[in-house]
């Protein structure tokens, strides 16, 4: 190959290469969904996802027996106090004073399984965010039982 066609050739794969650039630049990318965990995966984060994520199932499944029966359901228990926070700010006077009451409404549910029990537990995740991080209460408030 000679020394002109080398060139041609080079200058030739530049065009296209920068042509497939531009057009792949124009293109319309499509929106990314925000993470649904935007605060990271600190201890404590991931554990409220958990909880989350139980309250729904427990849910799910009252609701799917014919006789919504809450009989043999159980909530995991989480030291809230015991978690790193994904912010040191997140831990004020309010979370220190409504964390220990999360734990004694899963522990009422779990010796006592019933609908009031277990929206004595969302209570609580309400009242807690209610001063802490206010960002899902619209998610707690989808995991209360509704008067039948």
């Amino acid at each position: 190959m000679g020394r002109a066609s080398f060139r041609v050739w080079g200058w030739a794969w530049l065009a296209c290469w920068a042509m497939a650039s531009c057009a792949s630049e124009s293109e319309p990318r499509a929106p990314r969904l925000a993470p649904n965990q935007p605060n990271g995966n600190s201890a404590l984060a991931s554990a409220m996802v958990a909880m989350d994520g139980q309250l729904q199932a427990t849910l799910t499944s009252v609701m799917a027996d014919p006789d919504h029966s809450w009989e043999g359901r159980r909530l995991v228990e989480h030291d809230l106090l015991g978690l790193d926070p994904t912010d040191d700010s997140m831990i004020n006077g309010h979370y220190l004073e409504h964390a220990p009451l999360y734990a004694l409404a899963v522990a009422q549910f779990n010796a006592h399984p019933s609908a009031d029990h277990f929206n004595a537990v969302v209570e609580s995740c309400t009242s807690c965010h209610l001063g802490t991080c206010p960002g899902p209460l619209d998610r707690i408030a989808k995991r209360r039982v509704s008067a039948e």
